[in-house]
């Protein structure tokens, strides 16, 4: 009887598992849509407030470009002003509560924005 006995993983469950994080990763998060439109629209960003793992487009543009107006993530709520810069307005998701009628789809709605303000 050989006590000593340590456990270890194969390298087939080793592989497994790591299949298995990168197969969630792929499907569950809004990577695979935000490397596609940044492979196919030159326009196309991520605001650097955020990542590729994490940015959703909510409204995309209505004109001829694949570029988005609203987004969002874990923490913030995006617009893109749709300039040469990649100027966006950000609004922290932790100051909904002290916005009355907040739609994170309407600018017009998020309170204490004063005039065209942007974070670089």
């Amino acid at each position: 009887m050989n006590i000593n006995k340590k456990r270890t993983l194969s390298k087939k469950n080793i592989f497994l598992i790591i299949l298995l994080a990168f197969l969630t990763v792929l499907f569950f998060t809004p990577i695979l849509g935000n490397i596609f439109s940044l492979i196919i629209e030159k326009e196309y960003f991520i605001p650097k407030q955020s990542s590729i793992f994490t940015f959703n487009e909510t409204v995309h543009n209505d004109g001829s470009s694949d570029v988005w107006r609203y987004g969002e993530d874990s923490n913030n709520y995006y617009l893109n002003l749709s300039d040469t810069n990649n100027n966006v307005l950000v609004f922290p998701k932790a100051n909904i509560s002290n916005c009355p009628g907040f739609n994170p789809e309407d600018v017009t709605t998020w309170c204490g924005l004063k005039g065209p303000k942007t974070e670089l």
